[in-house]
């Protein structure tokens, strides 16, 4: 074979300039990623490129050569591209030339697309070539646009929205975040989380971080944050996992509710719910005085609470009683509270001595009239509440609050405590009477002038704060948002008021009963019924000491003529002395039957401290108790038999002594009986 000359050779290996520049033209068309296409001055296409057949469904083969605005223009805009066309070739002016414009498109199957657009012209053989490029951001703008009413939507919302990276750090925080916590997004962007979480919540945090990072949602549940200032924050938290497109968990996104006024409002109902039932089932103030100061601290901020008596021979206000958090530093002044005696108008329990209303100060630390302020600031004590407890119309003591921030008391709380402050003041008032009354007693004359001034007090004062109490549990046992158990709490509670109330009032109709003066509303009644409700209202006395309680209702006749809430009264009576006199774990049984066609039988017993032979006959006596050592006046059992015997009836009690439990067997005519 004859060599080839180099000449040869280069032609045989390199194609021309113009051939080299279409392969590099026609490589570049169809490896683009966006469409190009491009027209004659006529406005046919002449190029579509691979990407174009994609985006809009086309083969290169079937738009090649027809117009474009009928293949991939919209209709409503043809016309307009057409006189754009026209007026550019008129005077080489295109305003769209040049731009990067977002314009609708049309594909093959008639659905419309978004895209971005870009036209360049370009002088071929002295005719204009225009070149389009398009990218298809139907997409995107979807997404854009969702992202943009997500985002309206989160800074909008009256929820804290804050999002974390699995560092634990914050990397979004919208406006009711800024309110809440009281940070800037500026300040807060890229902190850890924890700097919101109070210290002893930290493991709790951890515990959902590894939850999230499996990724678990975890739904509202409550919690406590720190908002800039360091006060704490009661919220309701809910937690979702934040995915990447694999499914990967990148992030956190956090919803924080401020529920700060609704957990205060519980803490308060839960603390008049427990101060009522302290001095319902007390004898003294000394036996509940801590507490219930507890109790009311618990309702609030407070570290510290105590309550003041006048003591005549030290000539002012000594501390009897006091609460205060487990604090070395607290318990100083504490102790310094006890040793002191403050006289009328100082200090603060001094000057709601002589005010006779609510006081507070903002800061004790700071206040002229706080002697012990030093004592104060060493135990961090800042702000001070005081409040009197009043017993017709006068003071007889009162009770101060102190707490490590400052505080101002809000209206809820002023109420609260005012209530209390009747309250715990005839409780106090009570027990004094009655201590005089035991006093007296021997001496018949002392005793019933004390009595009828007990009763005179009782009549006039007893009922006046169990009103607010009674329309306080029933307005709010109807709110929607209140937990079962708190609803439940506060039936319990309403059905103890109302049947305090016709307690007090039948107190105070002892002497009537006795003179026969007494009127009975008489109407039909069950008897199972009563004792069903009855049974309600000592369910909290049975569940909190554990008894097991039977119930064998067995009577077939059973529709009385009765007057029915001092029927039921009688049964609170003996179902109360058979839950009180029981021990923890103990039984309490109620059953009836008809021993013959005109009577029912109803029998409570239990298994509880029984009764010796010797008081048998004096359970039903007024101010006579079977047990010298049991609390009470001995009235409750004594109104019992003078309601069963207004009715036709007779109650009597067995007992076989000591530790051997009681039965109180109450005999009733049903309806119908001649008796």
């Amino acid at each position: 074979m004859a060599p080839v000359s180099s000449e040869q050779d280069h032609q045989n290996n390199v194609g021309s300039p113009a051939t080299t520049l279409e392969a590099l033209s026609r490589t570049f068309l169809d490896s683009a990623l966006d469409c190009i296409i491009t027209m004659d001055t006529t406005g046919r296409v002449r190029e579509f490129n691979p990407a174009a057949e994609r985006v809009f469904g086309f083969t290169r083969d079937e738009v090649v050569g027809k117009e474009l605005a009928d293949l991939i223009i919209p209709p409503r805009l043809r016309e307009r591209h057409r006189q754009g066309l026209a007026h550019y070739l008129k005077t080489g002016e295109g305003p769209l030339l040049g731009r990067l414009i977002e314009i609708a498109a049309l594909r093959r199957d008639g659905t419309e697309i978004l895209v971005a657009l870009a036209i360049s012209a370009t002088e071929i053989d002295g005719s204009p070539v225009f070149t389009a490029y398009l990218r298809d951001i139907t997409e995107q703008k979807r997404v854009e646009d969702a992202n943009r009413r997500l985002a309206a939507i989160i800074e909008s919302s009256g929820d804290a929205i804050i999002s974390i990276d699995l560092d634990e750090r914050i990397t979004s925080w919208n406006k009711e975040a800024e309110r809440l916590f009281g940070y800037s997004a500026g300040e807060i962007f890229g902190k850890p989380i924890a700097v919101l979480v109070p210290p002893d919540r930290h493991n709790q945090e951890l515990e959902i971080m590894e939850r999230l990072r499996r990724g678990e949602r975890i739904v509202r549940y409550e919690t406590a944050h720190r908002r800039k200032d360091g006060t704490s924050l009661d919220i309701s938290l809910a937690v979702s996992p934040i995915k990447d497109e694999n499914g990967h968990v990148i992030g956190a996104s956090k919803i924080a509710r401020d529920i700060t006024e609704r957990v205060r409002t519980d803490r308060r109902r839960s603390t008049q719910y427990v101060v009522s039932n302290l001095l319902a089932g007390s004898w003294t103030l000394a036996e509940v005085a801590t507490q219930i100061l507890e109790a009311i601290a618990s309702s609030g901020d407070w570290a510290f609470a105590a309550i003041w008596i006048y003591d005549g021979a030290a000539g002012g206000l000594r501390c009897q009683y006091v609460w205060h958090e487990p604090s070395e530093r607290v318990k100083k002044f504490a102790d310094l509270s006890f040793l002191i005696t403050l006289p009328e108008g100082q200090g603060l329990p001094g000057r709601v001595w002589t005010s006779k209303k609510p006081t507070w100060v903002y800061d004790v630390t700071r206040d002229s009239n706080f002697p012990r302020a030093p004592y104060a600031a060493e135990a961090g004590l800042r702000g001070g509440f005081a409040f009197p407890f009043f017993s017709r119309g006068e003071i007889n003591s009162m009770m101060e609050l102190f707490s490590h921030n400052v505080v101002e008391p809000d209206e809820d709380f002023l109420q609260m405590v005012e209530a209390f402050g009747s309250q715990i003041g005839l409780f106090i008032e009570r027990g004094k009477i009655e201590l005089e009354l035991q006093h007296e007693k021997e001496n018949v004359g002392a005793a019933n002038a004390v009595r009828d001034r007990f009763l005179g007090m009782l009549r006039h004062e007893l009922c006046a704060p169990l009103n607010p109490v009674l329309i306080w549990a029933g307005k709010t046992v109807e709110q929607p948002d209140l937990r079962p158990e708190v609803q439940q709490g506060l039936r319990m509670v309403r059905g103890n008021v109302e049947l305090e109330i016709r307690l007090i009032e039948d107190m105070l109709d002892l002497t009537r009963i006795a003179r026969g003066k007494i009127k009975l509303q008489l109407r039909r009644a069950d008897a199972h019924e009563l004792l069903q409700s009855t049974m309600e209202i000592v369910r909290s006395d049975i569940e909190d000491r554990h008894l097991k309680l039977s119930v064998a209702l067995g009577a077939s006749h059973y529709e009385l003529v009765a007057d029915a809430p001092r029927l039921e009264q009688v049964f609170w009576n003996v179902f109360r002395n058979a839950c009180k006199f029981t021990p923890e774990k103990g039984a309490v049984s109620v059953r009836s039957y008809n021993p013959n066609a005109t009577t029912i039988t109803i029998e409570i017993s239990d298994n509880g401290i029984g009764i010796e032979p010797q008081f048998i006959g004096r359970v039903f006596v007024a101010f006579e108790k079977a047990d010298s050592r049991s609390e009470g006046l001995g009235l409750g059992l004594a109104i019992s038999k003078a309601i069963v015997e207004m009715h036709a009836g007779t109650i009597r009690v067995r007992s076989e002594g000591r530790g051997k439990g009681a039965t109180f067997v109450i005999e009733l005519p049903v309806r119908g009986s001649s008796r």
